[in-house]
């Protein structure tokens, strides 16, 4: 799969919280018979007839808030320093037992990539809940002259116990139906929501609003000069790159770029970026005691 559409992260957790998680979750479903109400009547069943069927919750309402927040705080670092994308949503808890599954479907107005991270035993009485993540691109065309089938056309990722998937969220995915036994204990759980850009990322001498005051001549120069072909692309490019003292762009380099256009070829994305990068590598900052280092998240989406 091409670079960025899909990224698997196994042991992401200490093992310590995840396997202190795991147990807030064995520790809910013990005992059924002693189940009340006020703890256990939180899972709503969420039955869309030909798209969802599973049961999910708030997270804290299972697991002990505090791991929960370490968990987040642990994405929120990941995310940020790997996809250089700082918003997280707040995820749901979600459990899969027999016959539960999503159809296949995407996301596109959700975020920018969706997060999985499992809590699924690896040893578990079911089967069932990969996580399935189509491949980018035509599958027709790609398979105009070879017979192809299953993992041809799409990424199958096993829930395994303390793996965090990410993936575009306008990739076409779904969950594999889950077959086996009843017990919660013994089905998919998984914690899952979205990722999205926040303002840029600064570090070092200069404030956020010194950083976006330089820029804003280039970028203002890039759309009014290139903004109606800019419209035609969708998606985040992540730039990455340092402020001298004196207040000059140095090591501008892309993080992340996940823009396309369902008109117009890579070539004419490559040359409209190439222009983008040109204009905001000749912008001008404040002069500053040190250096300072800037992420930077730029939205495509037709505006």
């Amino acid at each position: 799969m091409d670079s960025g559409s899909l990224i698997i992260v196994d042991d992401f957790l200490p093992l310590e919280l995840a396997e202190a998680m795991r147990a807030d979750i064995d520790a809910h479903f013990a005992t059924p018979f002693k189940h009340l109400a006020n703890t256990h009547q939180v899972w709503n069943y969420w039955f869309v007839p030909q798209v969802y069927t599973f049961l999910r919750t708030q997270p804290e309402k299972v697991i002990q808030p505090a791991k929960v927040d370490s968990f987040m705080g642990a994405l929120r670092t990941w995310s940020t320093e790997t996809l250089g994308l700082a918003r997280i949503s707040w995820p749901y808890l979600s459990l899969y037992i027999h016959g539960c599954r999503q159809e296949l479907h995407n996301d596109a107005k959700n975020g920018r990539f969706a997060f999985v991270f499992s809590l699924t035993r690896n040893e578990r009485r079911s089967t069932g809940g990969e996580t399935l993540v189509f491949r980018t691109g035509d599958p027709f065309l790609r398979n105009l002259r070879t017979a192809s089938a299953h993992t041809n056309f799409y990424e199958l990722v096993e829930p395994r116990f303390n793996r965090l998937v990410i993936f575009d969220d306008r990739l076409v995915h779904g969950v594999q139906l889950v077959e086996g036994s009843m017990d919660p204990a013994q089905g998919r759980v998984v914690m899952h929501g979205h990722i999205e850009e926040s303002g840029p990322v600064v570090t070092g001498a200069l404030r956020p609003e010194q950083v976006l005051q330089g820029l804003r001549p280039a970028l203002e120069h890039f759309y009014k000069k290139y903004g109606e072909k800019a419209k035609q692309y969708d998606g985040p490019l992540v730039l990455r790159f340092e402020i001298s003292a004196v207040g000059r762009m140095r090591g501008l380099r892309v993080m992340l770029d996940r823009v396309f256009t369902a008109q117009e070829s890579e070539e004419d994305w490559s040359w409209l970026r190439t222009k983008l990068i040109e204009l905001l590598d000749s912008a001008v900052f404040p002069a500053a005691a040190a250096d300072t280092g800037v992420t930077l998240p730029l939205r495509f989406d037709g505006r």
